[in-house]
């Protein structure tokens, strides 16, 4: 027998190892426990495992999974994830859960009503920028009962078969959910005379889908991605481009406002107490946020309906505005400027048709004030649905930017999207249902714009303090 050449076994050598590389090229596919050929039953619950190996350490870690319809993600026992709807992926960086040695990928999966599909990829950077990746397929195991422990390493499988693929990434009814959105091109803005705008960066997977975001004194974009990824601080170069991207090492997540003042960061999300506002320190003096301290716990509900803006106003309160879902803090002041809310119907409400805020009582949505450490606070105003933002202008006046609710399209108590000039004691009149107050009863301030058909986004506000970057203020420490 002939002999091959001394470089070419070398060269299949070397490509025998390299082939956990080509991990990355492979096509997740949708899989589903196999129900032995029934379609899946409403709210049914699946549960999935897959080990897999990693060589050596890694330098980034992103998950991608979507699911239809809800999905439950762990790593290595750890969840990491929790994925709501088939037609977007969501991403997280998990970089920190993974090992050297062997991994787990769970996921508890929940069909809401007709196909059950789950779809996931794990892409792995190794040090020499190569990629290795786990996806979702039949070699993933499932079974229909759950059992202690089942997402856990140490777990014996015993009894779960092999999934069943319901077709590759691209297959319909879903489509290709996991290839990333483009922004929104800055060409494409309509802006006022005078103003410029520039697309500096898109977020990338892993990163989330950035929901607030604030200034520090060095000029430093603070930005908060909405699911369970650390805050960001974006480092800009002399000519106003990302030159660097930190992350904050800090128990905080989704935070839906942001503000640095005090030399403190104000971040009004989900930390270690729960739903709360917390206050970010540097006590060392090495420009690195080291400690995370509670400010003001909120009850009630959070999601896109919770806490959101905070921002500092020329009384160098704070102001925190909180949407319909949020309950008025058990210690507000008795002497606030607003006090006296309440349903004022004759007849009982008609709730929403489809149960949303249903029950809740006013006064809805609300800003309320207090001191720099979260003490002292009032009810400031009320009677907003969901607003996002707010913002103070150079007079000193407070506006916000409140939401519609779609499902009242048509009905007679619908209210349009709409800045509100917020002053002290007001009442806005939202309540749930069809209790919503018209502009013209006596007692209900009207709307300053009426937007129409929209979604609630960010304001902005602009100071000449000379101590901090515009937009922010910045003071002395409590």
């Amino acid at each position: 027998m002939k002999t091959l050449p001394r470089t070419f076994v070398r060269a299949c050598f070397f490509a025998v190892l390299a082939m956990p590389l080509l991990l990355g090229a492979q096509t997740p596919e949708w899989i589903w426990h196999d129900n032995k050929g029934s379609a899946p039953a409403d709210n049914e619950v699946r549960f999935f495992r897959k080990t897999f190996t990693v060589g050596g350490p890694i330098t980034k870690a992103v998950l991608t999974v979507a699911s239809d319809d809800q999905a439950t993600v762990y790593l290595n026992g750890k969840q990491v994830m929790a994925s709501r709807g088939w037609n977007k992926a969501t991403s997280v960086n998990v970089t920190g859960e993974i090992k050297t040695g062997e991994n787990l990928v769970a996921a508890r999966g929940k069909n809401q009503s007709g196909d059950a599909a789950l779809i996931a990829r794990l892409e792995l950077t190794l040090p020499n920028n190569q990629k290795q990746a786990v996806v979702t397929d039949t070699t993933w195991i499932s079974s229909a009962d759950e059992t202690s422990d089942w997402f856990s390493t140490g777990f014996a499988a015993t009894g779960w078969g092999k999934v069943v693929s319901k077709g590759k990434l691209g297959a319909q009814p879903w489509g290709d959910v996991m290839t990333p959105r483009a922004a929104t091109s800055a060409e494409s803005l309509t802006l006022l005379p005078g103003f410029k705008a520039e697309l500096l960066r898109s977020s990338e997977p892993g990163e989330g889908s950035w929901i607030s975001m604030t200034v520090d004194p060095k000029g430093r974009l603070i930005v908060s991605p909405q699911n369970e990824e650390p805050l960001l601080r974006f480092i800009l170069s002399a000519q106003g481009q990302i030159a660097k991207i930190e992350t904050i090492d800090q128990p905080v997540r989704e935070a839906m406002g942001l503000l640095y003042a005090f030399d403190r960061l104000y971040v009004n999300g989900k930390g270690p107490n729960g739903l709360a506002l917390y206050r970010l320190r540097d006590t060392n003096g090495d420009d690195q946020y080291d400690s995370t301290e509670l400010i003001r716990k909120w009850a009630g509900d959070g999601g896109e309906h919770g806490p959101h803006g905070v921002v500092l106003g020329p009384d160098n309160k704070l102001y925190v505005v909180c949407g319909n879902f949020v309950k008025v803090p058990d210690d507000v002041s008795p002497n606030s400027p607003h006090r006296n809310y309440a349903d004022d119907l004759i007849l009982p409400r008609a709730e929403d048709g489809n149960g949303f805020g249903a029950g809740k009582k006013p006064p809805g949505g609300y800003v309320a004030r207090m001191d720099p450490d979260g003490k002292n606070c009032e009810l400031f105003a009320s009677g907003q649905r969901n607003t996002y933002d707010i913002a103070f202008n150079r007079d000193g006046e407070l506006f916000g930017f409140d939401s519609d609710m779609e499902w009242d399209w048509g009905m007679p108590w619908y209210r349009p999207t709409r800045i509100n000039h917020i002053v002290s004691g007001g009442d806005y009149g939202f309540r749930e249902g069809s209790a919503k107050w018209p502009i013209w009863y006596p007692d209900s301030l009207p709307t300053t714009v009426d937007i129409g058909i929209g979604s609630p986004t960010g304001a902005r506000q602009k100071t000449s303090s000379p101590n901090g970057p515009a937009g922010e203020t910045k003071g002395r420490a409590p």
